[in-house]
């Protein structure tokens, strides 16, 4: 197949999407970058948005997964698409955005009991990025993406979010959450990470201010104990006295790291 033009279906917050055939028209078309458009209320034949992805040229792919990412509300382009298309923006009620962010290069079973052990009622936004602090491996968004999509067990409230791999910039933590923050006073802003991030965060860029634009950190365990996770959650108190920590508990995978199994590859 070979095509730039797609019907799009939403189905719990979930995005299918079909090929328009050759004997099919758009009736309403509408454009984004190398992608045209519809919106359909018709759920026959479509599939979700990953598996249509490598079935289309490499500008339409680029194309389509910008569009996905600008569905969520934290996303660069949102306005835009509102503008375009308002049914297709991301919605939801609820008070907590839990931020699930990294390089995840490789993902691997250390990533996957991060998600496994945050609540299960907790909307997480997965939010695969360049890791400022090593150079960049030059991956390919959407290749990257459909990589991590095969790799991530999701949840029924995980949204895998590709916004920052389209920008291909590293992209310091405080930078985009300061942003939310700022759009969103309200919304209750939270990070999910390992341990060994978690010990590292006030080597962060403007770690200070992080802190203080977060109202929760989830952390789950990598081979800490009890006296190690006192010294890195006391000291935060000071910097962000309403800024809540939990610990999320072990797993059996806290020895995984993916610089390990890069070099391993």
């Amino acid at each position: 197949m070979s095509t730039n033009k797609l019907f799009l279906y939403l189905e719990n917050e979930l995005v299918k999407a079909r090929a328009v055939e050759s004997w099919e028209n758009l009736t309403r078309p509408l454009k984004w970058g190398d992608l045209e458009f519809e919106m359909t209320t018709s759920p026959i034949r479509m599939v979700t948005w990953p598996n249509l992805i490598p079935e289309l040229p490499p500008e339409t792919a680029r194309s389509f997964l910008d569009l996905i990412a600008s569905r969520y509300p934290f996303s660069r382009d949102r306005s835009q698409l509102m503008q375009l298309c308002p049914e297709l923006l991301f919605k939801d009620n609820v008070d907590e955005w839990v931020f699930f962010a990294g390089s995840f290069n490789p993902w691997h079973k250390g990533h996957q009991a991060c998600l496994n052990l945050l609540p299960k009622d907790k909307w997480c936004f997965i939010l695969p990025d360049k890791n400022p602090f090593k150079e960049d491996s030059g991956r390919e968004p959407v290749a990257t993406s459909l990589e991590l999509i095969r790799k991530i067990n999701f949840g029924s409230h995980h949204y895998f979010v590709p916004t920052f791999l389209i920008n291909q910039e590293k992209n310091p933590t405080i930078n985009w959450i300061e942003q939310v923050r700022t759009r969103f006073p309200d919304q209750k802003l939270s990070l999910l990470m390992g341990f060994d991030s978690f010990k590292s965060l006030n080597s962060w860029h403007r770690s200070h201010d992080l802190l203080k634009n977060l109202n929760k950190i989830y952390v789950v365990s990598r081979l800490e104990d009890d006296h190690e996770r006192d010294e890195v959650a006391v000291p935060l108190k000071t910097i962000a006295p309403h800024l809540e920590v939990e610990f999320l508990g072990r797993h059996e995978f806290e020895n995984l790291s993916s610089s390990d199994l890069r070099k391993k590859t």
